[in-house]
């Protein structure tokens, strides 16, 4: 498991640059997602995720806004895309991203999964026999708790990549006990392996 730390937003609004550092938008995309942009209007960031697949979208709405509710301590604003499938986010006004530093920041290792529970192995998935490994990234709060969770990569089944996906949101990480300096949020990526079906 890597973690990718972060250390917070810096105190002060930075009006040039609103989407901050999430403009680098890798380590935050569902691989589920087939296009994602974020653009700045008006001093918000706004985001702008498109794809076929409702699950991908669903994950990747709430790990937009669950690092709203944590970078900016309001949650943001959500809108469907008329005549497509995909949603705008926008950021709320004044939020106090920065450029200069970032909120993630890889191979920090204060943080443990505290052992997690296994994924149901959906019924539709094991009758075709459907096995892989998918690669979450999941967004913890500064008390280990998983806020959200995105695919970054798929095991090519859907159905697996969901069960994985929703069985994360309900597991924990322990700080190490060295680690004393609390961080707002982090990223940390880890793999459920489906086998056996």
């Amino acid at each position: 498991m890597v973690l990718l730390a972060g250390g917070g937003c810096s105190p002060g609004y930075d009006a040039g640059a609103a989407c901050g550092s999430l403009a680098e938008l890798a380590p935050v995309r569902d691989a589920g997602v087939e296009q994602l942009r974020a653009s700045q209007d008006g001093g918000r960031c706004i985001f702008r995720a498109q794809g076929r697949d409702a699950a991908a979208l669903q994950r990747q709405q709430r790990m937009l806004d669950a690092l709203s509710v944590i970078a900016c301590g309001q949650p943001a604003q959500v809108q469907q895309v008329a005549g497509a499938a995909g949603f705008e986010l926008q950021m709320p006004p004044r939020c106090p991203l920065s450029a200069r530093s970032s909120l993630f920041i890889q191979d920090d290792p204060r943080w443990t999964l505290d052992r997690p529970s296994m994924p149901d192995y959906p019924a539709a998935a094991h009758a075709d026999k459907q096995e892989g490994t998918v690669h979450l990234h999941l967004l913890l709060d500064d008390e280990g708790r998983v806020k959200a969770a995105i695919v970054a990569t798929s095991s090519g089944h859907p159905l697996l990549d969901e069960a994985a996906g929703k069985a994360a949101l309900g597991w924990r990480s322990k700080r190490e006990w060295w680690a004393f300096s609390a961080t707002r949020m982090s990223l940390v990526r880890t793999t459920v392996a489906f086998s056996g079906g």
